[in-house]
């Protein structure tokens, strides 16, 4: 029948104890987020009326019969699910606002703090070190990216809410998943890498890094472990994968894997391979080409290791055995939708000069994880040895 909701009373309205059978456990103090009341409750054999049922989707009549205003089964299960993904949709952009704090803070202060130069002249910028722009600006690229990735993922999930549509609910399900995943993930790391590009300011508490660190921590765990999250995208790029193949319909996030998957796992091209040029290497088709090649071999890949390796295994062995392969296609293809919307916001921005900016924060992005993962390309020959260089 799927998920439900009901309203049951806990305590008694005179004396606010626990009405009988239930069981009312407080976390404690956590390790931040202490503005948020955590605990648990236990029921044993608590029973409530028919009519404490919330039956928007489903409903019981007197005579036990259960009844819905949604025709299918997985309509249903759509409406009810919907509910459930909100908080992964809310938690991937509240962790894209934590991420736009830290970021600045540490981007304004090196701006701000001086330290060093050349003999006989004043001190520069910090900033100004290839170092602290390393920490730096390929972080405040991603943070661009994340945004506009998670305002899609807003606006498909506000479109799911109005029309329970069931490929919507799926693709919606899937992407939330790894946005959040993904995206609190690396704010997680960020946040150390901004307190320590401020020094020892940065360990000041009136600078908030402690805080934002400190209640950020536990998205990576709630709405869903990340680790689990993850999975649960590289299982969908799979059952995507298998209806590639048997004619069925992808969802929209997907699309690339029928559209262009015998293109990405054809042999690269040795003349493309090797082209330096800043034209080409800012060229939007190829970065995304690239990303969306990478992820097409890494689920080409997989699916044939799980299917080897299940026939001595079984399936729960051999998913384990390709864990962390299953883990990196997932990246992969959230880091693809990641790009995909990042350039789309780049062709519709109307102001030249924003546009112009955001061109060089895309292209930052882009071949800032390229670099990040040149092992892959380059033992493919996707990008030659020359190529890597530049």
């Amino acid at each position: 029948m799927g998920v439900h909701a009901f309203i049951v009373p806990i305590r008694d309205l005179k004396t606010h104890q626990p009405l009988p059978g239930i069981e009312i456990n407080d976390c404690g103090h956590k390790i931040g987020l202490n503005g948020v009341d955590n605990g648990a409750l236990r029921f044993r054999s608590v029973r409530i009326p028919r009519d404490n049922l919330l039956n928007r989707f489903g409903d019981v009549t007197r005579d036990g019969k259960y009844t819905s205003s949604l025709p299918t089964i997985n309509k249903r299960f759509a409406a009810t699910l919907g509910e459930l993904v909100g908080g992964r949709v809310g938690l991937a952009h509240s962790s894209v606002g934590i991420l736009k704090i830290a970021v600045t803070i540490a981007v304004r202060y090196s701006l701000l703090r001086q330290q060093f130069g050349p003999p006989k002249q004043p001190e520069v910028s910090i900033l100004d070190y290839q170092s602290q722009q390393h920490k730096l600006m390929p972080m405040l690229a991603s943070t661009y990216a994340f945004h506009f990735a998670t305002q899609y993922l807003v606006e498909k999930y506000s479109e799911m809410k109005k029309t329970h549509d069931e490929q919507l609910v799926g693709d919606v399900h899937a992407l939330s998943a790894g946005l959040k995943s993904y995206v609190t993930s690396f704010t997680a790391k960020s946040l150390s890498t901004c307190r320590e590009a401020c020094g020892g300011h940065g360990y000041a508490a009136v600078n908030r890094f402690g805080t934002l660190r400190n209640d950020h921590d536990i998205f990576q765990t709630f709405e869903g472990d990340n680790t689990v999250l993850l999975q649960q995208v590289a299982a969908d790029l799979l059952k995507q994968y298998k209806d590639k193949f048997q004619g069925g319909a992808l969802s929209v996030t997907w699309n690339y894997l029928r559209e262009s998957m015998n293109t990405y796992l054809s042999q690269p091209n040795p003349v493309t391979a090797r082209w330096e040029s800043e034209d080409h290497l800012r060229d939007p088709k190829f970065q995304l080409d690239a990303f969306r090649y990478r992820t097409s071999r890494l689920l080409q890949s997989v699916a044939a290791r799980l299917q080897k390796h299940t026939k001595t295994l079984g399936s729960f062995g051999a998913w384990n055995r390709c864990l962390n392969h299953l883990l990196t296609l997932a990246e992969s293809h959230i880091e693809s939708v990641i790009l995909a919307k990042f350039i789309e916001a780049v062709q519709n921005c109307p102001d030249a000069s924003s546009q112009a900016a955001l061109k060089l924060l895309c292209d930052l992005y882009a071949l800032d994880r390229i670099w990040k993962d040149i092992g892959t390309y380059r033992n493919v020959d996707y990008v030659a040895p020359n190529k890597a260089k530049v």
